[in-house]
């Protein structure tokens, strides 16, 4: 169907989205999550009606099987198209984060399992196989991989905020926090095979940095900001809809374009709010049609982390700075239990970018969506 929207005005400058609509180069894919949970406690509940991640079910689909035994030692992610060593504990073990870029060169150069194009992965690489309805190793064993130690996984891209950190995924929880770079840490190698349903993007980061901090050149490193895997951003990366929305056009959401728990007077505006509260809020957004639309959800967790840019140390001040306002520095809720302890809901630092868990009696920011289905 062609859908033609007029030209908009955006930082200045004429964009012409006067063509046909195209699909978004990076598509939030699901979470994985099927359930819903009571907010008070570990009581699963009838999806219907709660507005949570089981219910929405936004995203692209994961493909079933998911992963394709490629019977080199690998198995391929049908979702991503990323290639990952089947046995990760013995690929390999505990290492400082710089030591487990050495180690992927390392692998290189022997040819690990026939292949020589390994990498250590970026932060959107390593969270994708994170699967948040359960423990994500359990689940990656019972897809096929052989060992999944429940440790914490290194990513080649460094912390924005702190340099002498990088960014490291929990295969015993699936959360995204920064780590001091000399600390030990798993190192699981990962390389492109294929095509798949749909590509990850890039983090946005753009620059290298040592252990210490200190900012390096990229060339030779095997960090985040010399290979920059993923797809490429557009640019602008956000559109004004001239509506109250801005749509990021690398991942085809709409998002409120004000970042404060927007609405009616009705609904409480520009207050944090609890679990529930959140919810309710963007319940009450679409009972009073906030700016004519009444499709509006609590972003899920994949969906609310696509708009950190690992590359800033402020991701809320850069969205502030591409047609967004009152994006706060601070937590925000996305409608994504953590299921460990179903009390608690996954949010995302929109400072820094780290995905993380809270309890549904905290009061933190709201940001509603829509689109991604």
């Amino acid at each position: 169907m062609r859908r033609v929207v007029p030209f908009m005005i955006f930082a200045g400058c004429l964009l012409d989205m006067s063509v046909h609509a195209e699909p978004p180069p990076a598509p939030v894919p699901r979470t994985g999550q099927t359930s819903c949970y009571r907010w008070t406690g570990t009581a699963v509940i009838d999806c219907a009606g709660t507005g949570q991640d089981g219910e929405t079910l936004s995203g692209a689909a994961w493909p079933d099987p998911r992963f394709a035994d490629a019977r080199d030692g690998t198995l391929t992610d049908r979702l991503t198209g990323l290639a990952w060593a089947r046995d990760a504990g013995a690929a390999g073990g505990f290492r400082s984060w710089d030591q487990a870029l050495e180690h992927v060169k390392a692998l290189n150069r022997e040819g690990y399992l026939g292949h020589d194009d390994w990498r250590l992965p970026n932060v959107r690489e390593m969270e994708s196989l994170v699967n948040v309805q359960s423990d994500p190793a359990a689940w990656l064993k019972a897809q096929g991989f052989r060992d999944v130690p429940k440790d914490d996984y290194w990513t080649s891209s460094s912390y924005a905020a702190y340099p002498a950190c990088a960014w490291s995924v929990g295969m015993y929880s699936g959360i995204v926090a920064g780590r001091a770079k000399g600390e030990a840490g798993r190192a699981w190698p990962v390389r492109t095979a294929r095509q798949g349903v749909l590509t990850l993007p890039r983090t946005g980061q753009a620059a290298c940095y040592d252990r210490s901090g200190a900012a390096v050149s990229c060339a030779g490193t095997g960090q985040d900001g010399e290979l920059r895997a993923g797809a490429v951003w557009p640019d602008p990366r956000f559109a004004d809809d001239a509506d109250g929305t801005v749509t990021d056009r690398l991942t085809g959401l709409v998002w409120a374009r004000d970042g404060g728990a927007p609405g009616a007077a009705a609904c409480g505006p520009g207050a944090r709010k609890n679990g529930q509260g959140a919810l309710d809020h963007v319940r009450c957004l679409n009972a009073n049609r906030y700016l004519g639309k009444s499709d509006w959800r609590l972003p899920n967790r994949g969906e609310l982390a696509s708009l950190a840019d690992r590359g800033q140390p402020d991701s809320a001040a850069w969205l502030n700075a591409h047609g967004f306002r009152n994006v706060q520095a601070a937590g925000y809720w996305s409608s994504t239990t953590y299921a460990p302890t179903p009390w608690n809901a996954w949010g995302v630092n929109l400072h820094d970018g780290a995905v993380t868990s809270f309890a549904r009696k905290h009061e933190i920011n709201v940001w509603p969506v829509r689109g991604g289905k």
